[in-house]
């Protein structure tokens, strides 16, 4: 009779000790959880306040002036001979100079916003025409002149439009050359210097 007894004493034993020390394995866990919880999400604010830091570093200035000089001189030699069709001409040699070094400075600005705008993983390319042709648009419009013989409210130059006579015309299309020139030959050598790595992209 003892061994029977002896023997479920034993397996309500072995039973209870399993039971206990589960309950006891789920209360650790638990306690583990929620002492990584914290830490989990402060690993995440680290995570952004890195990702932050990265945008904003040291090494990304130095990519926005290497940014800045490749827009100044792809921008400035490739509208170079177009402002100077348009200058000579009209105002003499030295409105070409101010006006190409205006340009290339132009170039250089353009050249660090469009690095901002089209960033790691964008390959849309209509963002890319976008850039360039609102740098085209404001610039070619706020280099048109309004001659002195048009008279006001309304203005009214001449003929063929009222508004626009064939001078303003004529400004309009040789302002927007330039601009084509300046800032889509400085946005094609950016497309250059990402592929050759030698600018990188602006990271999300």
């Amino acid at each position: 009779m003892k061994s029977p007894l002896f023997a479920l004493l034993v397996l309500y034993i072995a039973k209870f000790n399993f039971v206990e020390s589960f309950a006891t394995q789920k209360c650790q866990q638990r306690r583990i959880s929620k002492r990584a919880g914290p830490v989990s999400s402060l690993s995440a604010t680290e995570e952004k306040s890195i990702d932050k830091e990265d945008k904003f570093s040291f090494q990304q200035r130095i990519e926005s002036v290497k940014t800045a000089v490749v827009g100044a001189v792809s921008g400035g030699i490739a509208a170079t001979p177009f402002i100077a069709l348009h200058d000579i001409p009209l105002y003499g040699p030295a409105a070409w100079e101010f006006d190409t070094d205006m340009g290339s400075l132009q170039s250089a600005l353009f050249a660090i916003v469009y690095r901002y705008c089209v960033r790691e993983e964008d390959d849309n390319e209509m963002l890319n025409m976008g850039v360039v042709g609102a740098f085209v648009v404001v610039r070619t419009l706020s280099r048109v002149r309004v001659p002195g013989y048009c008279t006001a409210a309304p203005l009214t130059c001449g003929s063929p439009l009222g508004y626009f006579d064939w001078d303003m015309i004529q400004q309009l299309a040789l302002n927007g050359l330039e601009s084509a020139a300046l800032f889509g030959a400085a946005a094609f050598a950016m497309e250059v210097a990402y592929k050759k790595e030698f600018i990188s992209k602006f990271p999300n």
